[in-house]
């Protein structure tokens, strides 16, 4: 942690002082119990409870990655705006990375969290009137596949679609992926982004997903082996698979005779194999407060029915619904 509180009541921000500065015991603002002042060759100077035991807020040490981001992005985010570093609110019980403007709370995510706990953290900000914001560390970037934690960590917007925000600390970058979309094997496709840590106002940047823009686009591809990828699925058994055979038996249909053809992608939570009655399977996303059904409905009726051979956001599909009811 970069905050303490001193002898006197009076909270110390480790990135404002210089070491020489620091006399005295310092506490916890949350558990008041004592700090110690640490300052290795590989962490940033930082306070450390004695013990962990009588704080709820502070579950583990941070590591460096997360103690230098948080500098980083701190001092980023100062150039243009009011920000705070780990500070207290005592109505929510809970100490934000960043508080920025007094309402919006940056969380630098660096390790894995339950996702019971992630929903209490997020809802807890949203009950008190305060945006939170996740940006995740390096074990928490996307790979191949979206995770139920990542799932929980999406955001969503009419210009982006679902979008999820990286920190790279190595290279110094802040990645936006974008209009992140699924294919039938669970792998994603989606747009990258990169700024340089520094570069311009980063509460700007943040807000980039939600701003007019320029149209975004992703070109669509077609696997050839995903008639092969499912048989083998089925063979194997696969529970998510069988599911999905149990519905086509269902209907009188089988997936072993279906025709592969066009390319099976679609936004992240909506399979094109599973939502093919009007009972719509809807993902939950902790994140996301707007109803994505409408997006779903009107990425199947545009992209699907009109072979579309490219990836767009969901407002460019409710204005190709809109003027095809106006016609």
């Amino acid at each position: 942690m970069l905050t303490a509180i001193d002898e006197n009541n009076k909270i110390i921000n480790l990135l404002e002082l210089d070491r020489k500065e620091l006399t005295g015991k310092f506490y916890c603002p949350s558990c008041h119990s004592e700090l110690l002042i640490k300052n290795g060759q590989i962490k940033v100077l930082h306070f450390a409870h004695k013990s962990l035991k009588s704080c709820n807020l502070w579950l583990e040490n941070e590591s460096d990655q997360h103690l230098g981001l948080k500098k980083i992005l701190y001092e980023w985010f100062k150039k243009t705006d009011k920000v705070e570093i780990e500070r207290y609110l005592p109505e929510l019980n809970q100490r934000p990375d960043l508080l920025v403007n007094g309402k919006i709370a940056i969380e630098i995510q660096c390790s894995h969290l339950s996702i019971k706990r992630l929903k209490e953290r997020t809802e807890n900000y949203k009950a008190h009137g305060f945006k939170v914001l996740w940006l995740m560390g390096k074990d928490l970037w996307l790979a191949e596949q979206v995770t139920e934690l990542q799932k929980n960590l999406v955001y969503f917007s009419e210009n982006r679609g679902f979008f999820y925000w990286e920190l790279d600390f190595q290279r110094k970058k802040l990645r936006l992926k974008s209009l992140i979309h699924e294919d039938l094997r669970g792998r994603i496709i989606c747009l990258q982004e990169e700024i340089p840590f520094g570069k311009g106002r980063l509460i700007a940047h943040l807000r980039l997903p939600y701003l007019a823009q320029k149209l975004v686009k992703i070109p669509t591809f077609k696997d050839s082996k995903l008639s092969s990828f499912i048989r083998q699925q089925l063979y194997y058994q696969s529970p998510k698979w069988m599911k999905i055979q149990e519905k086509y038996y269902q209907k009188g249909e089988n997936l072993l005779t279906k025709k592969f053809e066009g390319p099976y992608i679609a936004p992240l939570g909506l399979n094109l194999l599973e939502n093919f009655t009007d009972e719509m399977t809807i993902t939950t996303f902790t994140q996301i407060d707007q109803n994505v059904k409408l997006y779903y409905e009107n990425f199947l009726i545009n992209f699907q029915r009109n072979s579309l051979e490219m990836l767009y956001p969901p407002r460019f599909y409710a204005i190709m619904g809109k003027q095809k009811k106006e016609k």
